[in-house]
């Protein structure tokens, strides 16, 4: 009876139709299975029912061996792409980390240029200061002169 054993996915369901002929099975998708025939393995010639999307391929083991190759090459290439993106992100941390420490030297330079603008603010107040006293006395001093003259 083995010979009748019925090999399916797990996820499929199926209906039957009673009605004249043999009962029609239905895929998961809705559309009605078709019967294929084993080609290879140990149940050769073993009939069953099949999705009619399903692209069934006749894959020998050289097939086998190149698609497995491939799955290693696109695994390979996955793990490189993963590699590079960890550095990325560690070349990213360094960035941030450099902004930070442009930024705050960025902000020391303008506290500095404001306290230099202060000073300078004070150092023209002086120089008026000192323009409006050394004014003074020489007005001071020519009275003196002329008070002295006198």
């Amino acid at each position: 009876m083995a010979s009748r054993r019925h090999i399916g996915s797990s996820g499929s369901s199926s209906s039957r139709s009673f009605g004249w002929g043999s009962p029609k099975l239905k895929c998961k998708c809705g559309i009605e299975a078709v019967i294929r025939t084993v080609r290879n393995s140990n149940n050769v010639g073993m009939k069953f029912y099949g999705c009619p999307k399903w692209p069934w391929v006749n894959a020998n083991k050289m097939d086998l061996e190149d698609l497995r190759f491939q799955v290693f090459k696109r695994d390979t290439q996955v793990a490189e792409k993963e590699i590079k993106i960890d550095f990325m992100k560690e070349q990213l941390k360094k960035v941030e980390k450099n902004l930070g420490i442009k930024e705050d030297e960025l902000n020391d330079t303008k506290m500095e240029l404001c306290h230099t603008r202060i000073e300078l603010m004070k150092a023209s107040r002086n120089e008026k200061n000192f323009s409006i006293a050394l004014f003074v006395s020489w007005i001071f001093f020519a009275f003196l002169l002329v008070y002295l003259k006198a």
